[in-house]
């Protein structure tokens, strides 16, 4: 226990000394982006302008962080009456605002309300609630998802943006973070390495899907508004791979969810009935692989059919025949997602069942401790 306590307080320091680096670095620079807090907002008369109707806000703001601490400044905040534009605030709001010396003074612009303080609040909740329920194994799987979003940012994204192949790379990396978060958090034995092989399989089962049909049906990558912004900046990135490679990542956490719940069903079974035969052993792994496939492959698929609700209800409003929609890049990239990932879900389950028994069978007949229940 101490020495995960010890890693989890190294890697809380290097982030708050990678934090004050940035900041420092913001300080130095001419342009920083800091927290501000509305005073008082007052209300302009509206004006006629050739696309609508616009008024203005004269907003006052106190600066909060260093070196502008303490200072109220008066910026004018324009509403053109467009929800997505506009930021309408109000007074005790907090805001993110730049600043800037264009003139050799000092100016602010608005930029958007300030939402970090509501994310840090619910980051901590999840982290407690995981800590408090999950325990020793809580920790650990925290801990563990710290070092996935570190390896994911330090790793993935930079070598994908060197031109190295998006798949490639994804389903290394993934492959590694799956052995790392099984092994970290279940230990070394049977019931991780049946886990493991698992969701191993499933991934590269809906990375190949995914290639195939995404080749198969042409879809280029660029559906999405990030990926067409990216494009305009960096044209060397194999945009199709990226596709594939989200369609992996998008897919792991599911995977991995039931690759460890048969493999742990199944170590249970073998520990309550050690007489039970090979062949029923794998057949209650996969009913028990069965049962979650339903509700895993639903959650996959609702998860970014939700995602895409405003989307169909444009289409629906402009009453868009069915078979222009579903070829549509953007639609076509979706349902691929969807159906790619929850494919390699439900393989992940006979592939679970099977290695687990096969492991259960043959270190008990030699009785082999290396790879025991108990062990992590």
């Amino acid at each position: 226990m101490r020495r995960y306590v010890i890693i989890l307080l190294a890697a809380i320091v290097l982030c708050i000394t990678s934090g004050n680096v940035l900041a420092n670095e913001a300080e130095g620079s001419q342009e920083q982006l800091i927290k501000a807090k509305v005073i008082e907002v007052v209300e302009g008369e509206p004006i006629d302008a050739s696309f609508g109707e616009i008024s203005t806000q004269s907003v006052t703001l106190e600066l909060l962080e260093k070196p502008y601490k303490g200072e109220q400044v008066v910026v004018a905040n324009i509403l053109t009456g467009q929800p997505y534009y506009d930021l309408e605030v109000a007074r005790g709001d907090r805001v993110l605002v730049q600043v800037s010396y264009p003139y050799g003074e000092l100016h602010v612009d608005l930029v958007d309300f300030y939402r970090l303080d509501g994310i840090i609040v619910i980051t901590i909740l999840f982290g407690v609630t995981l800590v408090l329920i999950g325990g020793f194994k809580g920790f650990k799987a925290l801990l563990s998802l710290i070092i996935m979003a570190v390896i994911v940012g330090l790793i993935l994204l930079p070598l994908i943006l060197q031109g190295f192949s998006p798949v490639l790379v994804t389903v290394g990396i993934a492959s590694i973070l799956s052995v790392m978060f099984i092994f970290f958090v279940s230990g070394i034995n049977i019931k991780s390495i049946a886990a493991l092989g698992g969701t191993v399989g499933g991934l590269i089962m809906a990375g190949i899907l995914a290639f195939a049909f995404g080749k198969l049906s042409s879809l280029t990558g660029l559906s999405s508004h990030e990926a067409q912004i990216l494009l305009m900046q960096e044209s060397t990135i194999d945009y199709q791979g990226l596709l594939f490679a989200g369609i992996i990542i998008g897919a792991l956490g599911a995977i991995l969810d039931v690759g460890m719940s048969v493999a742990s069903s199944m170590e249970q079974l073998r520990e309550e009935n050690p007489d039970i035969s090979l062949g029923v052993l794998i057949r209650r792994g996969i009913n028990v692989g069965q049962d979650m496939l339903g509700t895993m492959s639903n959650t996959l698929i609702l998860a970014y059919l939700g995602s895409s609700l405003p989307l169909l209800l444009l289409f629906q409003v402009n009453e868009v025949a069915w078979r222009k929609i579903i070829n549509l890049d953007l639609i076509a990239t979706e349902v691929i997602r969807a159906l790619a990932g929850s494919i390699g879900l439900a393989l992940a389950i006979p592939l679970t069942a099977v290695i687990g028994g096969f492991l259960e069978f043959y270190f008990d007949k030699q009785n082999k401790g290396g790879f025991s229940h108990e062990q992590g």
